[in-house]
C-alpha cells in the first residue's frame, strides 16, 4: 500500500498546514453565526488524510507527529470559533482554547494508536466513541467548556436536527463523524485509484463509489426525517400564555454594577416592563443580575429598598409573575462551618454569594433558584486543591458577584397556575442534559426561560452562538424558550427551534408574544445523554481490547 501511495505521501509540511487550515475554516463556518452546517460533514476529512499520510510515512516514530498536526487542526479551529472570550479575559480564552485543543487531539492520538496496534476497522469506532466520550466529559468535569460540541454545528439550522428530541446533541456528533469517515475512505480510494492499473484500479473505484454513496445516504436520511418532523409539527390543543420580555441594555463593564446607577437601572426596567405587559400577560422576564445591587437572603424583613420598589410595582400587574436575575447573598451568621463557597466579613460573619433567579407574583417573593452550572475561573474555582495556588491568575472579575459562588443542589421549577417555568441562567443553557432536569417528569417545566448577560463579549460571535444553542434546547425538550438578555439577543423560540421574535443587539427593547405550554416527554428528556454514556463504555472497552491484542502479538513474536 505504501508504494501505491507514494505520490500522495510525498506531501510536505506546507501541504499538511493547508489541510489544517482547511479543516479549521470549514468547521468554523459550519457553526453559528455562519451556519454553513453541511461543511461539518467534510471538515475533518483533511485531518484524517493527514493522519493516514503520517501513519505510513513515519512508521513507528509517528505519535508525536500525530499530536503535532492534529493539535494544529484543533488549535486553529478553537481559536477561530472562540477567540471572542478574550473580550472578557485573555487568560480565559487561552485556557478554553488550549484545553479543548488538548482533549480533541488526545482522541485522534488514541485513534492512531489503536489503528497501529489493531488495524483501521477497529480504530474507526475508537475515534467516534472516543470523541463522544470526550464531549461527555467536557459537559461534566470542573473545567467544562462544551461550547464546540460537534452536534452544536446545526444550531443555526434547527430544521436539520428535529430528531435531537430523541438523541440530543450527541446524536449530531455521531452523525458528523460517521459521514466524515465515509467521505475520507471514499476520497482515499479515489486517490489510490490514480496510481493503479487494471483490476486494482477498478476495485478502488468501486470502493470509492460504495463509501461515498453510503456517506450520502447517511447524510440525507436524517435530513429528510428531520424535515418531515419540522413540517408536521402541530400545536393544536396546546394551552398558551402571553409572555413579556425586557432587554434593558445596561453596559456590564462601566454601568451595571455601579451603585450610583441603581435607581436609574430600576426605573428603566419599570419603564420597559410597562410596555411589555398587556392585559393578558402572565409572565414577565428580566435578564440575569437585572435587579440592581445585592439582595440578602432570606429576605424575611422585606426592608430592602429595591425589592420594596419591585413588590410595589408588581402589585399593579395583577396576575403577572416576574422571573428576574439578581446577585444574592445568603447570610450564614457568625462563625459558620467551612464550605467551598464560604466568604467572611470582618468579625467572622459568614456568607455565600449566588447568581440567582427570583420568582415573584403580586408583590410577593415566591421562589429562589441559584445558578448551578458555574463558569470556571469566573464563578467557581475548579479543582480547588490544585488551582487554589494560582487562583489570582485564573479568576476573572466581571462585576457583580464573581469568584466562588454557591450553587444549588436541586433544580427549581417555578409555577403559577398551568405555567411551570425552568429558570435557566446564562451558561446553563449550553448543557443539554442538565436542562432536561428541569423538564423531566410529570411536574417538569412546560416553558424554558433563559436569563443571561452576554455583553461581556461585545459585538462578536459569542452572543449569537449563545442564542443559537438555545434553539437546540427547544428541540431536545420540545418546549418553547423565552430568552431575556441584558444587551441582547432577547428572543422567543418555538418548540421546533424557530426564532419567532428577537430584539437587536445592544439596543433596549421589549417583546410580547403568546407561547405554547407543551407537556409531553421526549425520549431525550427521559434518558438524557445515553449516547455519551454508551460512547464512554465503548471507548474504554475498545482501548482495552486493543491493548490485549497488542500484548498478544508481542508474545507471539517472542
Amino acid at each position: 500500500m505504501v508504494n501505491s501511495l507514494s505520490f500522495w505521501l510525498a506531501a510536505d509540511r506546507r501541504t499538511r498546514f493547508v489541510y489544517a487550515l482547511t479543516s479549521a475554516l470549514m468547521a468554523w463556518l459550519a457553526f453559528p453565526p455562519y451556519n454553513l452546517s453541511l461543511l461539518i460533514f467534510v471538515a475533518w476529512v483533511p485531518l484524517l488524510l493527514t493522519e493516514d499520510q503520517l501513519f505510513y510515512r513515519h512508521g513507528k516514530d509517528t505519535g508525536r507527529h500525530i499530536l503535532l498536526w492534529s493539535s494544529l487542526h484543533f488549535l486553529l479551529f478553537n481559536t477561530l470559533a472562540t477567540w471572542w472570550i478574550k473580550n472578557a479575559a485573555w487568560i480565559g480564552a487561552i485556557a478554553a482554547i488550549m484545553i479543548n485543543t488538548f482533549l480533541m487531539s488526545a482522541v485522534v492520538y488514541a485513534y492512531h494508536r489503536v489503528k497501529r496496534s489493531s488495524g483501521e476497522r477497529t480504530a474507526w469506532p475508537v475515534l467516534v466513541a472516543g470523541w463522544m466520550a470526550m464531549e461527555y466529559l467536557n459537559l461534566r468535569w470542573d473545567l467544562d467548556f462544551p461550547w464546540l460540541l460537534m452536534g452544536n454545528a446545526f444550531a443555526g439550522n434547527p430544521w436539520m436536527v428535529q430528531w435531537y428530541s430523541a438523541t440530543g446533541v450527541p446524536g449530531g456528533t455521531l452523525w458528523v463523524w460517521i459521514v466524515n469517515l465515509l467521505v475520507f475512505t471514499g476520497i482515499r480510494s479515489l486517490l489510490l485509484r490514480g496510481g493503479m492499473q487494471g483490476e486494482e484500479r477498478t476495485n478502488q473505484g468501486w470502493l470509492a463509489f460504495r463509501d461515498l454513496f453510503r456517506a450520502i445516504v447517511i447524510l440525507i436520511f436524517p435530513l429528510l426525517a428531520s424535515l418531515y418532523l419540522h413540517q408536521t409539527h402541530s400545536e393544536k390543543g396546546v394551552p398558551t400564555i402571553e409572555v413579556g420580555i425586557v432587554q434593558p441594555n445596561v453596559n456590564p463593564y462601566n454601568e451595571k454594577f455601579k451603585a450610583d446607577t441603581e435607581a436609574e437601572q430600576l426605573e428603566n426596567l419599570f419603564w420597559l416592563s410597562d410596555k411589555a405587559i398587556g392585559p393578558e400577560t402572565r409572565l414577565l422576564l428580566w435578564p440575569e443580575t437585572s435587579i440592581p445591587g445585592l439582595v440578602w437572603l432570606p429576605d424575611s424583613t422585606g426592608n430592602q429598598h429595591q425589592l420594596q420598589q419591585i413588590r410595589h410595582r408588581l402589585s399593579y400587574y395583577e396576575g403577572v409573575s416576574l422571573l428576574a436575575g439578581a446577585s444574592t447573598v445568603t447570610d450564614l451568621g457568625m462563625n459558620p462551618p467551612d464550605q467551598p463557597a464560604l466568604r467572611r466579613q470582618a468579625g467572622g460573619r459568614g456568607y455565600i454569594a449566588h447568581n440567582t433567579a427570583l420568582w415573584m407574583k403580586n408583590g410577593e417573593a415566591l421562589g429562589v433558584y441559584h445558578k448551578s452550572r458555574l463558569v470556571a475561573g469566573v464563578e467557581k474555582l475548579p479543582y480547588p486543591a490544585f488551582f487554589g495556588l494560582i487562583n489570582r491568575l485564573i479568576s476573572v472579575d466581571l462585576g457583580g458577584m464573581s469568584g466562588q459562588l454557591g450553587p444549588q443542589s436541586q433544580r427549581s421549577v417555578f409555577t403559577a397556575g398551568i405555567l411551570r417555568v425552568a429558570p435557566v441562567i446564562c451558561y446553563e443553557s449550553v448543557f443539554g442534559d442538565y436542562t432536561t432536569g428541569y423538564t423531566r417528569g410529570p411536574e417538569g417545566a412546560n416553558l424554558i426561560a433563559i436569563i443571561t448577560n452576554d455583553g461581556w463579549w461585545g459585538e462578536t460571535d459569542g452572543h449569537r452562538q449563545h442564542l443559537a444553542y438555545a434553539r437546540l434546547r427547544a428541540i431536545e425538550n420540545h418546549r418553547y424558550v423565552v430568552r431575556s438578555a441584558n444587551t441582547g439577543i432577547s428572543a422567543v423560540i418555538n418548540a421546533r427551534g424557530d426564532v419567532l421574535q428577537q430584539l437587536p443587539w445592544w439596543k433596549p427593547g421589549w417583546l410580547r408574544l403568546r407561547v405554547a405550554l407543551h407537556n409531553e416527554q421526549t425520549f431525550y428528556m427521559r434518558y438524557g445523554d445515553y449516547l455519551g454514556r454508551l460512547g464512554c463504555f465503548l471507548f474504554v472497552l475498545l482501548l482495552l481490547a486493543s491493548w490485549v491484542q497488542s500484548k498478544s502479538h508481542q508474545r507471539r513474536r517472542l
